[in-house]
């Protein structure tokens, strides 16, 4: 009847194209969504606030919801679709239906538990333009360096396991394109609004004591010994600070810094406080690198962090 719940969520979505069909299995009581659908209007109200376009093909199917397994059966053959999902049902009849269907007619069939995702592969391909600033952000290859571990003489094999994402726009009265998403941003008219990550925690230096003369000969040593273990870590700019992708590194000389450890213990002489942040899409790298800056001695305290 498309009176309310995830039917009638999917028929928002469905309506508006003329490449959809929507099928109305049974009798729909007057005043209804499933109803109103049956004197073919061009819009229906869902609800006092939403107004829906219909251009979709509509169907009527006399069909009994409570119909029996040979009913179901018929009526799948009957459609001969290419794929089948069981949603509704005792677990066990639907296992048993779901073998028949699949036994029986050759037709793949399903059936998802709540909130799990089924995903079809389609034979339905968009043509699409792309912009000049989505193609751009495509280029930036992503190499790989695959050795076979068992055979000692065996080349290295580089892979470009690139991933390229855009956003599928669609205009009235335009072709369909593919934008960066920094590009819909402006198009919409909205700000981007990014999450920052920070840390501020203090190191104990007792092992580089008589080594270091200031703070940048000080992140320097810590980047040589980080980079050790995070290949892609850099050297520091003329600032003393560390910069990969979004992930920064610096000493931190705010006594009053808002990210820092306020637990009241002391920080030793040879104490020095490090601050760092990162964006959610450097998490890894940020977590790799702390974590081997606090295994650099025993001595480091717990971090805090803030948002």
């Amino acid at each position: 009847m498309l009176s309310g719940g995830f039917s009638l969520e999917v028929f928002k979505h469905w309506a508006p194209c003329e490449y959809n069909l929507i099928t109305l299995p049974g009798y729909c009581v007057a005043g209804t969504v499933g109803h109103k659908l049956s004197d073919k209007t061009a819009k229906v109200d869902v609800d006092k606030d939403t107004q829906i376009d219909v251009r979709c093909k509509i169907h009527r199917l006399s069909f009994s919801p409570h119909t029996d397994e040979k009913g179901i059966m018929d009526l799948v053959n009957f459609l001969s679709p290419k794929n089948v999902i069981l949603v509704h049902g005792d677990i066990i009849n639907m296992d048993h239906l779901k073998g028949r269907i699949k036994s029986e007619l050759g037709i793949h069939i399903c059936c998802p538990l709540n909130n799990e995702t089924v995903s079809f592969p389609t034979t339905h391909f968009v043509k699409a333009d792309a912009s000049v600033e989505f193609i751009r952000s495509s280029l930036t290859p992503n190499f790989k360096f695959v050795k076979d571990e068992a055979t000692e003489m065996a080349p290295v094999q580089v892979c470009d396991e690139r991933v390229t994402q855009g956003i599928l726009t669609m205009e009235t009265g335009q072709k369909v394109k593919i934008l960066h998403q920094d590009e819909v941003l402006t198009m919409v008219g909205a700000e981007q609004t990014e999450v920052e990550f920070a840390y501020c925690f203090p190191l104990s230096l007792c092992s580089l004591k008589g080594h270091v003369t200031d703070d940048y000969s000080l992140i320097r040593i810590v980047s040589g010994k980080i980079s050790n273990e995070v290949a892609e870590f850099g050297v520091p700019d003329d600032m003393g600070v560390i910069q990969v992708n979004s992930f920064r590194l610096a000493v931190c000389k705010n006594d009053n810094c808002p990210f820092r450890i306020s637990d009241g213990s002391a920080v030793s002489d040879d104490g020095t406080f490090f601050c760092c942040n990162w964006s959610i899409v450097d998490k890894d790298l940020a977590w790799r690198v702390i974590s081997v800056m606090k295994n650099m001695d025993s001595s480091v305290d717990s971090v805090s962090v803030a948002l």
